[in-house]
């Protein structure tokens, strides 16, 4: 039985893995004084007053509009400025931006198509289309942005590292790796690209991915995620000390990650420290009162200290929260209830 209760409970951990995704960015930048906004957006009102066919100064004042996080007037004013002057390839590349990060995911392209079609070079545009197109799935048009900047530009570490995502998505692992080291070679401060080759070689239990995921901890220490990437690895090959290890790492920078914490309870389970598992689920369970997997291994826990009650108490919570979860049952027929 004792073995049947390991398995169920190292089934559970591995099922609870984190998922992270490359995900495009926007940066707001807030300009701190009010005053200072309301005059800059004064003079160029006073401007277009005067010269109301100046798409520049439109654009002028969507920036400061934008920046100040006025998504209202800023998007009607970049708007004009792109219908007064429809040739400007950069009016429309930052219009596409506004859109996406309005979440018009289909009016960005549309944007930025414009773009690509306004300057044949324009490497923003092209790279931003590349992103969305891996996002839909419509991989034949996104590759061949792609390939449009590597034309021009073949060292370009962003066109590198998106055709290596293209590559994953193809299954063709090697080609994804070549493409996405080609990009670090490119670029050695490359983190995204180092977080990817760290979890690629991870998943294959290869010791190079704590290279990477170290490489990627120098140019940002502050990566709690990255940590616990790291821990994930030494828990997967059954280096659990080290896992460990690299857990409370990551919880010096986030005392409130609650899977590090519940993957450090596990391990103290497998390693007969059940004082220090309980501990730790309490702890993830305090973070999330709602963290069915933390109930569970407490319960566990209690069930392997004889305490019937609250492992009983735990196991209920458990179904609660999802009444189809075998294990919490299992659990309650092993205890008897």
């Amino acid at each position: 039985m004792r073995n049947t209760l390991f398995l169920s409970l190292c089934m559970l951990l591995f099922s609870c893995q984190e998922q992270t995704a490359t995900k495009p960015t926007t940066t707001n930048i807030v300009v701190d004084s009010v005053a200072i906004v309301t005059a800059l957006i004064d003079s160029l009102s006073n401007e277009i007053i005067s010269d109301s066919l100046n798409a520049r100064l439109y654009f002028d004042r969507a920036q400061v509009y934008l920046k100040s996080n006025a998504l209202s007037p800023g998007s009607r004013d970049l708007l004009r400025a792109v219908r007064l002057d429809s040739t400007n390839a950069y009016y429309w590349q930052q219009l596409g931006k506004l859109e996406y990060a309005m979440k018009n995911s289909r009016y960005a392209k549309n944007a930025w198509e414009e773009c690509a079609r306004l300057d044949s070079r324009n490497i923003n545009c092209r790279l931003d289309l590349a992103e969305i197109y891996l996002a839909v799935g419509e991989l034949k048009k996104g590759q061949k942005k792609l390939d449009e900047i590597l034309s021009f530009d073949s060292k370009n570490a962003e066109a590198l590292y998106l055709s290596g995502n293209y590559a994953l998505v193809k299954e063709d692992t090697l080609k994804a790796y070549k493409f996405i080291q080609a990009s670090i070679n490119q670029n050695q401060d490359f983190f995204k690209a180092y977080d990817l080759m760290g979890v690629l070689f991870s998943a294959q239990g290869n010791v190079l991915a704590l290279d990477y995921f170290n490489s990627a901890l120098r140019l940002r220490p502050y990566r709690y995620d990255i940590r616990y990437k790291v821990g994930m690895f030494y828990q997967n090959i059954g280096a659990y000390p080290e896992a460990i290890q690299a857990y409370n790492q990551a919880l010096e920078i986030n005392p409130a990650h609650k899977t590090s914490l519940h993957n450090i309870g596990v391990l103290k389970v497998f390693l007969g420290d059940t004082i220090g598992a309980l501990d730790y689920f309490s702890k993830a369970i305090e973070v999330d009162d709602m963290y069915l997997e933390a109930y569970f291994g407490r319960a566990y826990v209690y069930e392997l200290l004889g305490e019937t009650v609250k492992s009983e108490s735990d196991y209920r919570t458990t179904l609660m929260l999802d009444p189809a979860y075998r294990p919490a049952m299992d659990g309650l027929t092993r205890i008897g209830k």
